[in-house]
């Protein structure tokens, strides 16, 4: 179906969270494209009360203030916002309630539910395209796509159905390190939405190869998808101007940052480490602990658990780290990645991450759940056999500039008379 009431040039983005800090939404009103963003809770569309709350001490500021007071995006205008807070602290009171993952999975699309409800009722002005994402565009996009709308998915992840098979064969594989059945049924749960959000979406855009390829095996018409790698803004982080040198005897600094869990193939890395030992490496781990406290004790000598890190934070681990590692088993495109290399960090993924390391250049590449592979690659660092030239120098992509390139062409082809 044509638009032909709506700007065909004009996109509505609706986002939960702050997902990769408003990129999309950024990118497309530098470009003239932005009709609105329309989001759960938001700052930036709030000055009076975000300059109110942030005079305020530091140390008497809660986390969640602090954490509200961070979902504002200086290049987007407040004018172009439009925020549900009551939905937003809803819901964030509902989830601190939910016993389990199932639960939170449940909230989720029900979240999403009211979310897209309240999009509709607010309106889309004169968007002729509705950029929506995963597991949480349904009802926005079925409204939308009737009105003759365009609709474009943003898949942020493997489709939850491959999603729950991994996981169940990774708690196989490590019985006893992590409570996964619920994380599952959660999983499953959403699977039904994503299935009806492809079939309504006009396109589908993943940050990876391995995404897109997960959706063709579920039946998902690659004719439809679209691979368009992320980017970060490379001012906001700090790159060495020369490697960090390790003096003789050093341990090898080993950085991981997410959910310290299966999913990241968390104990991939553990076991690695723990078989190189603490005179060759050393550990951080940045992020929550999924894994069951008593697996991690033997770990100790060769990890240290941070918990959550905001970004300040994230730029000194840069800084301290003489390679990042993300053993993943699934994700979409895993923006830590890009980060690291941002910062002049090479990295050690799987495929599974997404990831835009060119191998033997920014890093390595090894077999996700391979911990031989990984453990190799980590010796070889760790004793000098191995090095990277250039993490993430002169590389095409990884900034918001080849990001934004790919989201417009994209949209693009959506627009009456542009090519293909």
């Amino acid at each position: 179906m044509t638009t032909t009431r709506f700007d065909p040039a004009r996109v509505a983005v609706a986002q939960l969270g702050a997902r990769m800090h408003y990129a999309v939404p950024r990118l497309l009103h530098a470009a003239g494209r932005l009709e609105r963003l329309f989001t759960d809770s938001y700052a930036g569309d709030k000055p009076r009360l975000a300059r109110a709350l942030a005079a305020l001490p530091r140390p008497l500021r809660p986390r969640a203030l602090a954490r509200w007071l961070g979902r504002n995006e200086p290049a987007l205008p407040g004018g172009k916002v439009t925020s549900f807070e009551l939905l937003g602290l809803a819901c964030a009171a509902r989830k601190a309630g939910a016993r389990n993952d199932a639960a939170r999975f449940r909230l989720w699309a029900e979240e999403a539910a009211r979310f897209n409800a309240a999009v509709l009722a607010h309106g889309l002005g004169a968007a002729g395209t509705v950029w929506g994402y995963s597991s949480a565009a349904l009802e926005l996009f079925a409204a939308a796509a009737a009105e003759g709308r365009r609709c474009v998915l943003e898949q942020v992840i493997l489709p939850s159905r491959l999603q729950a098979r991994l996981l169940a064969a990774e708690a196989a594989r490590w019985p006893g390190w992590q409570e996964v059945e619920s994380t599952i049924a959660g999983l499953l749960r959403h699977a039904e939405r994503e299935a009806e959000e492809w079939r309504l979406a006009t396109r589908v855009v993943a940050g990876s190869a391995f995404v897109v390829e997960g959706l063709a095996s579920l039946g998902v018409d690659p004719g439809k998808c679209r691979i368009v790698p992320y980017g970060v803004d490379s001012g906001r982080f700090r790159r060495r101007p020369v490697p960090r040198p390790r003096r003789p005897g050093e341990p090898l600094r080993v950085l991981f940052a997410g959910e310290v869990g299966l999913r990241k193939g968390a104990p991939y890395l553990l076991e690695a480490l723990r078989r190189l030992g603490p005179g060759r490496v050393q550990g951080r781990f940045a992020g929550t602990v999924a894994l069951k406290p008593e697996r991690l004790a033997p770990y100790h000598e060769v990890a240290a658990f941070l918990g959550p890190v905001p970004r300040p934070g994230m730029i000194a681990l840069y800084d301290w780290a003489d390679v990042f590692v993300l053993p993943s088993l699934f994700e979409g495109s895993a923006t830590v990645t890009y980060e690291a290399l941002a910062c002049g960090v090479p990295v050690v993924c799987t495929p599974a991450t997404g990831s835009i390391v060119r191998a033997g250049v920014d890093g390595a590449i090894v077999p996700a759940g391979s911990l031989e592979a990984l453990a190799a690659v980590l010796a070889a660092l760790a004793d000098g056999d191995l090095a990277f030239p250039a993490p993430g120098r002169d590389h095409p992509l990884g900034d918001l500039d080849a990001y934004g390139r790919g989201l417009l062409a994209v949209l693009d082809e959506l627009v009456p008379g542009a090519a293909p």
